[in-house]
């Protein structure tokens, strides 16, 4: 059965019984939300956090054979704004088995009763917040005139990176693209080109192409033990700014090194995780600010066209939550889904 429009938040009103709503992957696609409508939403969020409004404990992170990890993240935002979880895994290995790579479901509660809210599926949140984050990545540090942009890893998280870019970016007109398999590469621009009829797509043939003549460069390539990162030194364009999605997984630490500034998602994260040494060894000690002091104004974005500059998105519960919860209010309105019985 689906929720009717205006169905109260579960517990609510006198004698309501307790309910929660669960949105699959077709739901997601029936709420006609757009990325800009996530990036708005990531960004307010983050902004959050930089006032110190956000409460987002250090990931749990548990490992296993093969590369293999999975992940909870929670957090809970300001004003009833957001309560919830995420349970994410990562197995490499399921690319050879036809299997999802990363899988996971999203738990969010009523802030004012703690009462369970909604059970989502965790792949399209972390798609579309992960590719929100590089969007607002993008508008505090990317030039305003950008026009090209270059992807290496052609999945999931590199479409909506490139949907976010595009909503950001009114000048972007070239895409770039590079994937250990060359197969999708070559569907990545032909997917995303169809979608994006003004905008240019180009599978290259070497990983250090994509950042040719680029203004954005996002990285996104699958993480394993035992990866050399293909990018060093001296390919990042004067005024150009690098995303990485992939730990240290695409960028050598020198190549993060001769960039002028260091940002990142969240500082904590990042040096609670080299610390643990599991990965980021080679990242700069000095870090300039993190996507909630960008938003909140309380770290300088860009401040010359000629800067060369890095952040690097390890993925925030905060993204998850907000998303999430976006996704719920127009589930709500619209009356998709499915409410389930506690």
């Amino acid at each position: 059965m689906s929720a009717a429009p205006g169905t109260p938040a579960p517990g609510g009103g006198s004698g309501a019984a307790p309910s929660l709503l669960y949105l699959s992957r077709v739901d997601f696609e029936s709420l006609g939300l757009t990325m800009l409508d996530v990036v708005d939403a990531v960004d307010a969020g983050c902004a959050a956090k930089g006032r110190g409004e956000v409460v987002m404990p250090p990931k749990l992170s548990l490992h296993g054979e093969g590369d293999a990890y999975a992940q909870v993240m929670a957090a809970t935002l300001p004003g009833g704004a957001g309560l919830g979880a995420k349970w994410v895994t990562l197995f490499p290995q399921n690319a050879a088995r036809g299997l999802p790579v990363t899988n996971g479901l999203v738990v969010l509660s009523d802030p004012a009763t703690g009462l369970p809210a909604a059970v989502m599926d965790a792949a399209i949140v972390t798609a579309w917040r992960t590719g929100a984050s590089v969007g607002v990545a993008a508008r505090y540090l990317a030039r305003r005139d950008a026009t090209t942009v270059g992807v290496l890893g052609c999945g999931v998280q590199a479409r909506a990176s490139v949907r976010a870019l595009a909503a950001v970016l009114p000048g972007l007109h070239e895409v770039r693209c590079h994937d250990a398999v060359a197969a999708a590469g070559e569907a990545f621009a032909a997917g995303l080109g169809a979608e994006l009829p003004n905008v240019r797509f180009a599978a290259v043939a070497a990983a250090v192409d994509v950042a040719e003549g680029a203004d954005v460069v996002v990285t996104a390539i699958t993480m394993t033990a035992d990866i050399r990162p293909p990018l060093g030194p001296g390919l990042l364009e004067p005024g150009a700014l690098a995303v990485a999605l992939d730990y240290d997984a695409a960028w050598s630490p020198a190549a993060m090194a001769a960039c002028d500034r260091f940002f990142c998602d969240d500082v904590a994260t990042v040096r609670a995780t080299r610390a643990a040494g599991v990965r980021l060894a080679g990242v700069p000690a000095a870090i300039a600010g993190d996507l909630g002091e960008l938003a909140a104004g309380r770290a300088a974005g860009r401040e010359r066209p000629d800067e060369r500059l890095f952040c690097l998105n390890l993925g925030m519960a905060l993204e998850d939550v907000v998303t999430g919860e976006l996704a719920l209010r127009r589930a709500r309105e619209i009356g998709a889904g499915r409410e389930l019985p506690l």
